[in-house]
């Protein structure tokens, strides 16, 4: 059952080679319209056909590997199977952006949450944090999201019964995304570093990471990544991400680095 704010669209991805197993199926969720949810599901099968394609490989054999190594895919509470149309993806070969799945693929969107879960005996811990999701969740969706961190935290209070049943939202923000690159570019990892000040909340402070970009960062792709630190940092302090607008840049320093970026573009 979807939860209130929740896209109404599931797809749910079989792996034909873990068939039956804990791993050999999972949902991907947050798709807006039948359509949306109906192109990934196409792309994802189309794709995973193509993978197993070899040259002068007859359709039969091509079949057969499909049924043992590749994926289907099915939107829930519809009658739709990316499957269906095995035949035709045997018959023709696909192009790339046939196949493009990922970019059909519901936006992981950013977000923090600071909240004070309680068990039955109203004891409280602290929980929340930074998370990505399709959409913005509900009391009862931070609750099941940061359920195992409240169960530890009740733990390393000695803390009984371990069992969170209820929550206060101290906040829920959503966060901007960082700049994505061109499709297609190499790309290489800079460490952004920002010192900032917010005059209007008598705050400032230093803030850092690292973004995944094609070139030393300049200009708007720069600006951008300034911006997403300082909001970040805004919504740790509980002021929330918007006072990033009024908060005045100080001093900013770009470094390449072989660290990963703190950032996922996917």
């Amino acid at each position: 059952m979807a939860e209130p704010g929740e896209p109404p669209f599931t797809v749910l991805v079989f792996d034909m080679a873990k068939t039956g197993e804990p791993d050999g199926e999972h949902m991907v969720r947050g798709f807006e319209t039948l359509d949306a949810a109906t192109s990934y599901a196409i792309a994802r099968v189309r794709a995973s056909v193509e993978q197993l394609r070899k040259p002068g490989i007859a359709a039969a054999e091509l079949r057969q590997l499909w049924h043992i190594h590749g994926e289907d895919c099915s939107v829930l509470n519809a009658n739709v199977r990316g499957s269906d149309l095995l035949d035709d993806f045997i018959a023709t070969p696909a192009t790339s952006a046939e196949c493009n799945w990922q970019v059909l693929a519901p936006r992981l969107r950013r977000f923090r949450a600071s909240l004070l879960i309680s068990n039955d005996k109203d004891e409280s811990v602290w929980a929340g944090g930074f998370f990505r999701s399709t959409y913005k969740l509900s009391r009862d969706g931070l609750l099941d999201h940061f359920r195992d961190d409240a169960i530890a935290a009740f733990k390393a209070e000695n803390i009984e019964p371990a069992e969170p049943t209820k929550l206060m939202v101290a906040n829920h923000f959503e966060l901007p995304d960082p700049p994505y690159p061109p499709p297609g570019v190499a790309l290489r990892s800079w460490r952004v570093e920002v010192g900032f000040v917010c005059h209007d909340v008598k705050f400032g402070a230093d803030a850092a990471g690292v973004f995944a970009w094609p070139q030393e960062p300049a200009d708007w792709a720069l600006r951008t990544m300034q911006f997403l630190l300082i909001a970040d940092m805004m919504a740790m302090r509980g002021d929330g991400p918007d006072w990033a607008n009024d908060c005045d840049v100080l001093s900013s320093e770009v470094t390449e680095t072989d660290a990963a970026p703190d950032y996922p573009l996917d």
